[in-house]
């Protein structure tokens, strides 16, 4: 009795496998546990257990009818196919490199340049323009209704970046112009009026207003298209992207009037635009974007179905050895065939529901944490991971770390060692997009806006600040713990001065904001109030400089050293000798 219960404990406290019958003639499933007790296995055969160095067993199945069943209309096997060319031999890991002028930027407001360059800066300019000669006739004033040019343009971009870093993005912006209650920011309303920036954004046009309706009759996207393709030129030419590469959608919310606005319900306003976006992985750098714009017109008119997406935006980076990290909508076996062909490796994760899936892979009953099913099917490879939660993780993937002169000479562990790293590099790289977004939200420059090309531009402004962040790191790896809304602060700074300095020598501001100006240039006031001195002023009376326009002082008197007039109450009488000696002290300093 007491051996028999001695058996009955021995059995109970050993580790024993779900399945039976061990069947290695079925030559269609690999799984390879991880354990933690120094890599410690255990092996059944023949009802008999023994430890081994490395972790792995193959999976058990109970009959061959059973594995048979689970092969059915299957396209997968077990037997890796053979790879030749270059696809898998060892790659260097390249990182993220400006290129061209990007190599030389060295300032927030240069970094920024490199995608709102001069040309697109002037055709805002030009066209803005064209739509404010129309707006003149409703305006009694001139002056309300001047004309703009590229130094103010830039300055109301930078009121736009400033006020997305106080996260005032679709509120009130008034309270950013307000000089009473407190709440104003002064670098914005030392450098334009609220009415004046009303005006802009109302008058705003990135194409010409006089053949505007002809042209989205041909094109839906005409209104901003010509503004977009150079933004997007010029994301894929100031960076050389690094390794991985991930493509993913973005949602941009609108509740307008637009002929292109999709439903899309698991966006914040459920409707919007869709961006397709392909970023960097290492820096978050967006080197490609596309926006759908469904049923238009030749030549504009492009299929939007995921493979098609992911073959336009890789076209840039094919046949350069990169690795694109794909989410479940895009993934199939169809776009993981057509990038490798094209000398473009792919990892992205799979639905269950996608057909020709074997039945094993999806199921997670009866099979150890941490474990893996591995199946090919030419030149894809098909994972199955079961995570800490007992879900299973599909990913399918062309990615290839290893030599195939190497392939043979690999055991099972590292074969096993290779799938897990898989798991770990799509689980680090796969927010990168999701990232981005909450990068574009975090500090947007949106505004309350009806107008369709509007809202796409304020998109195109948030990614074109995320671009110059990315290069402005890669350049001054110094200043590698910058944070973003610093140097968001530093760049709306930079394009705010040009014009403030232009307001300051403006004859009609009050002297006080004018001051304020030259403290926020961080000017001296001699070089903002230079009066010539004139030497003979006795019969010519004016207003006293120092008293303010309300009180509108006149005086005789005038300053022996500057030549203003200033009344009593704002100069002293000094004798000849005190002044002399005054000059002197002067002099001798």
């Amino acid at each position: 009795m007491e051996d028999a219960r001695a058996s009955e404990e021995d059995a109970e406290e050993m580790p024993l496998k779900e399945e039976v019958v061990l069947y290695e003639d079925v030559e269609y499933i690999e799984e390879y546990v991880h354990t933690l007790d120094d890599e410690q296995s255990f092996e059944v055969e023949n009802n008999e257990t023994s430890t081994e160095a490395n972790a792995k067993y193959i999976t058990q199945i109970e009959s061959i009818d059973q594995a048979l069943e689970m092969l059915q209309n299957s396209v997968w096997s077990i037997k890796a196919p053979e790879r030749t060319g270059t696809m898998g031999r060892k790659l260097a890991h390249a990182r993220s490199v400006p290129v061209g002028l990007a190599k030389s930027a060295k300032t927030p407001a240069e970094c920024l340049s490199l995608f709102l360059d001069p040309s697109v800066i002037a055709m805002i300019t030009e066209y803005t323009n064209e739509q404010i000669r129309k707006e003149q006739v409703n305006y009694s004033r001139e002056r309300d209704a001047n004309f703009t040019d590229e130094t103010e343009i830039m300055a109301l971009l930078g009121v736009l970046y400033i006020a997305g870093t106080v996260r005032d993005a679709r509120e009130n912006i008034e309270r950013l112009f307000d000089t009473k209650m407190g709440t104003g920011l002064e670098a914005v309303y030392l450098t334009m009026t609220s009415l004046r920036y009303h005006f802009l954004i109302r008058c705003i046009r990135f194409d010409d207003p006089a053949s505007a309706q002809d042209e989205i009759e041909g094109d839906k996207l005409a209104p901003i298209r010509e503004i977009y393709e150079r933004i997007v030129s010029n994301c894929q030419k100031n960076v050389r992207p690094g390794r991985f590469v991930m493509l993913d959608e973005q949602t941009v919310q609108f509740k307008g009037k637009c002929e292109f606005r999709q439903f899309l319900p698991n966006a914040p306003g459920r409707a919007g635009f869709k961006f397709y976006l392909l970023a960097d992985c290492d820096t978050s750098y967006v080197s490609n974007l596309e926006i759908c714009v469904p049923d238009n017109q030749n030549p504009h008119n492009l299929s939007y179905a995921p493979t098609d997406v992911a073959m336009r935006l890789t076209e840039p980076i094919q046949g350069r050895q990169k690795t694109v990290i794909l989410t479940s909508p895009f993934t199939s076996p169809e776009l993981i065939k057509r990038l490798y062909d094209s000398r473009t490796m792919a990892i992205g994760e799979v639905k269950k529901t996608c057909p020709d899936l074997p039945k094993a892979f999806i199921m997670s009953k009866n099979r150890p944490e941490h474990s893996t099913l591995v199946a090919y099917h030419d030149p894809a490879t098909l994972v199955s991971y079961v995570t800490k939660r007992k879900d299973v993780m599909l990913l399918m993937s062309s990615f290839a770390e290893i030599d195939p002169e190497g392939e043979a000479e690999q055991n099972e562990s590292n074969k096993y060692d290779q799938q897990i790293k898989l798991v770990e590099l799509y689980n680090r790289t796969k927010t990168t997009i999701r990232t981005i977004q909450q990068m574009c939200v975090q500090f947007s420059v949106v505004r309350s806006t009806r107008q369709w090309p509007l809202a796409v531009f304020f998109n195109l402004l948030n990614l074109s600040a995320i671009n110059a962040w990315c290069i402005y790191r890669m350049n001054r790896p110094e200043e590698g713990k910058l944070l973003r809304r610093d140097f968001l602060v530093t760049m709306a700074l930079d394009l705010l001065r040009p014009q403030a300095r232009r307001r300051l020598y403006n004859k009609t501001i009050p002297r006080l904001l004018k001051q304020r100006i030259g403290m926020f240039l961080g000017m001296s006031r001699e070089e903002y109030e230079t009066v010539p001195v004139l030497s003979n002023r006795k019969d010519s009376r004016g207003r006293c400089y120092l008293c303010g326009r309300a009180r509108n002082k006149t005086t005789r008197i005038s300053c022996n050293g500057c030549g203003k007039f200033t009344c009593s109450a704002h100069c002293a009488q000094l004798c000849r000798t005190c002044y002399m000696d005054e000059s002197i002290g002067e002099e001798q300093e």
